[in-house]
This record gives structure tokens, C-alpha cells and sequence, in this order.
């Protein structure tokens, strides 16, 4: 003790803390601050609608996006593919932009991984403080706003631009997304629609292609597609290798879809005018459907490059088959099958055995003379021939002349062995004439005009030519506006029974478009819109078989090429789109790409589908049931859609 009187002690707080009167200076730099809040300068009204501002570029930035910060308050304003205009105030610029990522959510003074930050997160049931935080997003500029049109940008927006959200109708205009024809539901919106205008030529005649893994929502695209195609009076074709299309005219029954359907406030709803098409002897997967038409195919309308290919020939074959083809026409024209008249001779003339076959010809035709070259080979056939080539040449070449039977010469004119050859077709009634033109065009090598003979065999087994009581596909039936045509080939069990109907229909549906076409500009009138659907298209056009194929791909480019100009679109679904040739994507303009596991798919695909943007094939690995990454050519951009719910009854098959 020092003898002095204690002081006052100063007043402690329950837990030890001393507490002492704030500084007048401090007291008098607080109000200060708070005078200046209330008489201020105000936010530029302008300002206040803004939702966040660009922020200042680093080394990894990258030409064309923009990294845009937000406060708290308004990081739900910005959401996954919404529009943004970025007012660039130190040059008077204004841009569009789109949210390709983000908005990702980051705490204000501290960065995100920084021990801190994680500390405060990792023991938030501990700790009642945590950092406020701001949010950021990158934009994608799709383009400078100049005098009212939208054009490709030239600078960059300056840093600390306020950038402001556009309303819904704005950015479905920018988007292009308007029409009649509604696929979904734009992801990141809340009720804008993926639309489509069916009457515009640049959009569904330039080819599309949907594309995903099972399950990830193709079949239901496709349903709801044929749904909206044929309440747009569209002439709607689908090529069905499962029957999955077959009951499209009734209401779809299915829990999910229903619920579905319900959620966005439509009603389930079957197709009118539904017509299902098979083959003559194969069954279809509604038997009792008032609309069912059984057919037959026309060996003369295939052309003989097309059928050696979809038959997969050898080059020995398909020179003996070209062979025996040749000899055909000359007997058709010999027993005066065809052609008849002057008219007829005219007509032989134009036919273009690329895309068609030789009128009136059948297979038993091919078979007979096949199995007269066989014949002409064997030690029977060798003997008769020897017998032959002891006539005169005068004799011989009176064989190929008109109405000779009675002027040639008897030891010539050989008839029908009493075996070892049976011939089905007219040409039975002049054996010798059929000789004569074999000889005349001589083969050896029996052995490749047997396996020729087994093909060609097998193929009539399948009871699908020139069946007598049965017609042909009406092809201006199917060109019937609003028209829905199912092709079931869901009994075929072949796919290159499938690839025979497929490449057959799809060139007299080009012809009669053809035809249409021509009468409506005639008329000055338009001619109705074709959307014909091919599913499992990677059987049809396979990559490891486009080199052993280039007559039939010819064909489907032909019909993609001048279908544009005809209205008639063609639309590709497979699950394997690796399987495609890149000559069969390079005719398709438009996508809809559902879910893809496989990242080598996704890479093939990012070269076909050049105008989609990295951030958008981040995320078709992830797609959920349903969605799709969208991709037509009235969109300013490809689009993440939720594609709507299919109204229509599809078959859930296996």
C-alpha cells in the first residue's frame, strides 16, 4: 500500500469485459456518416433496376464472355440461359448477352477455399457468424444492339457496366423462339416456350436430329412431335422399326405423362387421321386399327446399284447381279413386256438406275436368267452350248430378232430341257431366246452365280414383290395434309428387309412430293409441308457400311437436298449417333440432344454441331428425363429445353 486513497473502479460486465465510453470523436464521425446516408447523393434510378455489374478482366479471360458480380440481394434474379443487356457506360455501348454459368454464390473479403471460409461452413452448427456473400456469373455476348439490330460485337463491354435482366417476351423475341409449333418449356424461365414455326422453309425442311441414350426422352420427343407436325396439317411419315407409333390416334394413358400433361396445363389428346402401313404377310402392333393397309414392294422401282448394297453383294456378285440385270431388260424388250410402245422407248431413255429400277421387271425375271447363266455352266448347260456354237452366226443372231420362232433354224432353236432348269416368268416360252442372250453375254465362275442365286432366292422367299392381290404404297395418300402415316416394321425382324422398305418409300414419297410440288406452283399455291421420321436411323445409314453404300446414301442426299426446296424434312433418331456417318450429319441443320453419356459421342458430336457452345455440352452428360439441348436454325442460340410431355399413346416396348 502507498498510502493513497483507492480510485473509482471501473463497472465490469457479468463476463470480465470492461466497458468504457465511446470517444466523443468516434460519436461525432458516426453521425456524420449517418447525415450523409439520409442527404446523400441518391442511386441513379437507372441503377437501382440493375442486376449486377462486369467486373474487371484477369489473365484467364476469355474473348466474348464476361464475368458479371451481383449483390446477395439479387442473386435470384439471374438463372441458367436468361438474357442480359450490359450498358456499357464509358463508351455508350450496349450489348446482349446470355448466363452460360453460374450464378455461382462466393463470400465477400475472403476467398471461397480459403481456411476461413471453409471453417465457418464446416462448423456452422457451431457458430452463429458466417460471411455475407455476393454472387457471379459468366455471360456469353451474342451481340452488339446497333440502331436496333443485333450485330457481332467488336469490343468488350468496360468493367463496372450495369447489366440488366430482360423481361420474358424481349427475350423470346431476341431468342427467336416464336411460332405455332411449341416443343417445351425453355430452361431457366418461367414460362417462356421453345417454339418453332412449321411454315417457315428454313427451319423443319433443313434436317433435324434426335439423338440421346435410351431412356433419355427420344420417344417422347418424336410422340410429341407427330403430335404437333399433324395439328399443323403437316403430312407426317414415321418409319417404326419397334411399333412404338402404332397407337398415336389415342390418348396417352401413362401415370407420368399425365401428371406431366397436368403441370403444364394441357390435356392428353390422340392424333386424327391416323393411318398404320405394313408389309404384305408381317403383322402390325394394333391389328384391329380401321386404317391398316397391307403392302407389297415393286421390285421394278428398286434400283439395282441400291439393292446390290442393302444385300450386301460381293463385287463378283454385283457384277454377275449388273450382268444378269442387263440381260433382263433385253428380254422384256424381246418377249414385248417392255417397253411397248414409242412412248415406252422414250421413257426407257430416262431411267436413272441410280435412284430407280427398270420398269415391269420382277424378281422372278432376275432369278430366271440367273438360273440360265447357272444352267449355261453346268456339264448339261456346257453340252447344250456346244450344240449352239456349231450353228452359223446368221442362225445364232436369228435368235434375237423379232417373231423368229418360226425362221430359226430347229437345231438352234433348243427347247426347255426336261431338267436342270426351271424358268417361273414368260421367258419359259422361248427357251432358246433366253440362251441365245446369255451366250451372247458369256460368264464363268459358276460359283459367284450360285451364292448370287441364294441371295436373290432368299429375298423372293420373303414374299414382299409384285404380290398379285396386294397394291402398292399410295404415296398421295400419305401426302394428305395432316395426315399421319406409321410404317410398322415392327414384325420384320431384318433390318435389311427394313432398309429395302425404307430406301423404296422414301423415293416415291420424293417423286409424288415431286409431282405435288409442281402442280401447286402451277397453281401459285403451296404445296403441304412432309416431316418423314426415321428411328434406329443408324441401321439405315450405317458408318461401317457407308463406303460398301454410296448408291443409297446418293439417294437419301438427293431426297435431302431437293426436299428442302419441296418442303419435304427429314428427321434422324438413333441412340448411337457415333454410328452415323459424318456424311449423314452433314445433312442435318437442326438438333434436339437429349442425354449422352459417352464423352467420345459428345466430342464427335461438338464437331457436327459446331454452333453450340462449350457450356452447353458441359451439361448433356447430366440431362435430366425430358430435357434436351435444342438447336434450330430460327434460334439465335441453342437453347436447354424441357421438352413438353407427349399427349399421344406411345407403345412401351422392349
Amino acid at each position: 500500500m502507498n498510502g493513497k486513497a483507492p480510485g473509482p473502479v471501473a463497472p465490469r460486465e457479468p463476463d470480465g469485459a470492461v466497458v468504457r465510453p465511446t470517444p466523443t470523436k468516434t460519436l461525432n464521425e458516426l453521425d456524420e456518416l449517418r447525415n450523409q446516408a439520409h442527404t446523400g447523393p441518391q442511386v441513379d434510378p437507372e441503377l437501382a433496376a440493375a442486376v449486377g455489374f462486369t467486373h474487371f478482366d484477369v489473365t484467364s479471360s476469355q474473348d466474348n464472355l464476361i464475368t458479371v458480380l451481383l449483390t446477395r440481394e439479387d442473386l435470384h434474379l439471374l438463372a441458367s440461359q436468361t438474357l442480359v443487356r450490359v450498358r456499357s457506360r464509358e463508351d455508350n455501348r450496349a450489348y446482349l448477352g446470355v448466363v452460360v454459368r453460374g450464378p455461382f454464390a462466393e463470400p465477400n473479403a475472403v476467398p471461397a477455399n480459403s481456411t476461413m471460409a471453409i471453417g465457418v461452413v464446416t462448423h456452422g452448427k457451431k457458430l452463429a457468424y458466417t460471411f455475407d456473400y455476393h454472387g457471379r456469373a459468366e455471360i456469353e455476348i451474342v451481340g452488339e444492339e446497333v440502331e436496333g439490330t443485333l450485330k457481332p460485337p467488336r469490343f468488350r463491354p468496360r468493367p463496372q457496366s450495369p447489366v440488366f435482366l430482360l423481361d420474358e417476351a424481349e427475350s423470346a423475341r431476341v431468342l427467336g423462339v416464336g411460332g405455332d409449333m411449341c416443343l417445351g418449356l425453355v430452361v431457366g424461365y418461367e414460362k417462356m416456350e421453345a417454339r418453332l414455326n412449321p411454315r417457315d422453309k428454313s427451319i423443319l425442311p433443313r434436317h433435324t436430329g434426335i439423338i440421346g441414350t435410351t431412356g433419355g426422352g427420344k420417344s417422347t420427343t418424336v410422340a410429341t412431335l407427330i403430335h404437333r407436325a399433324q395439328a399443323d396439317g403437316i403430312a407426317t411419315i414415321v418409319f417404326d422399326v419397334e411399333g412404338e407409333y402404332t397407337h398415336v390416334d389415342q390418348p396417352t394413358d401413362h401415370a407420368a405423362m399425365l401428371e406431366a400433361l397436368k403441370r403444364r396445363g394441357q390435356r392428353p389428346q390422340g392424333v386424327k387421321d391416323l393411318h398404320i402401313h405394313h408389309l404384305t404377310g408381317r403383322d402390325s402392333l394394333n391389328p384391329r386399327h380401321r386404317n391398316k393397309h397391307s403392302f407389297s414392294l415393286k421390285f421394278s422401282s428398286l434400283s439395282p446399284y441400291a439393292l446390290a448394297e442393302i444385300l450386301d453383294m460381293s463385287d463378283a456378285q454385283q457384277e454377275r447381279f449388273l450382268k444378269a440385270y442387263d440381260v433382263t431388260k433385253l428380254l422384256l424388250e424381246d418377249f414385248n413386256i417392255y417397253p411397248q410402245t414409242e412412248e415406252e422407248r422414250r421413257q426407257v431413255l430416262d431411267v436413272d438406275e441410280l435412284s430407280t429400277g427398270f420398269p415391269h421387271m420382277t424378281i422372278d425375271h432376275v432369278l430366271d436368267v440367273v438360273s440360265a447363266y447357272i444352267y449355261s455352266l453346268s456339264d448339261e448347260g456346257k453340252s447344250e452350248t456346244r450344240g449352239r456354237s456349231r450353228a452359223t452366226p446368221r442362225k445364232q443372231a436369228s435368235l434375237l430378232e423379232e417373231n423368229d420362232d418360226a425362221e430359226a433354224d430347229p437345231d438352234v432353236t433348243a427347247k426347255a430341257p426336261s431338267r436342270g432348269l426351271m424358268l417361273r416368268t414368260e421367258f419359259k416360252s422361248n427357251f432358246g431366246r433366253v440362251m441365245a442372250r446369255v451366250m451372247a453375254q458369256s460368264s464363268r465362275h459358276e460359283i459367284s452365280w450360285k451364292a448370287l442365286a441364294s441371295k436373290l432366292h432368299r429375298l423372293r422367299r420373303l414374299g414382299i414383290f409384285d404380290v398379285g392381290h396386294e397394291q402398292g404404297v399410295d404415296y398421295e395418300s400419305m401426302l394428305t395434309p395432316g395426315r399421319v402415316s406409321v410404317i410398322d416394321l415392327s414384325d420384320t425382324d431384318s433390318p435389311q428387309l427394313n432398309n429395302l422398305v425404307i430406301a423404296d418409300i422414301l423415293r416415291g414419297l420424293q417423286e409424288a412430293q415431286e409431282r405435288r410440288y409442281e402442280r401447286a406452283n402451277a397453281k401459285d399455291q403451296s404445296v403441304t409441308p412432309v416431316l418423314i421420321i426415321i428411328e434406329e436411323a443408324h441401321e439405315f445409314l450405317s458408318a461401317n457400311r457407308i463406303a460398301q453404300m454410296p448408291v443409297l446414301f446418293e439417294q437419301v442426299a438427293k431426297i435431302a437436298k431437293r426436299g428442302r426446296k419441296r418442303w419435304m424434312g427429314l428427321v434422324f433418331v438413333t441412340q448411337l449417333p457415333q454410328h452415323l456417318p459424318n456424311e449423314v450429319l452433314g445433312l442435318i441443320n437442326n438438333f434436339v440432344i437429349h442425354k449422352i453419356a459417352d464423352s467420345s459421342v459428345i466430342s464427335r458430336m461438338q464437331k457436327t454441331a459446331g454452333s453450340i457452345d462449350e457450356s452447353l455440352w458441359n451439361r448433356v452428360s447430366r440431362l435430366a428425363p425430358g430435357q434436351a439441348l435444342v438447336s434450330f436454325s430460327n434460334f439465335t442460340r441453342p437453347l436447354m429445353v424441357a421438352v413438353d410431355p407427349a399427349p399421344v399413346k406411345r407403345l412401351l416396348v422392349e
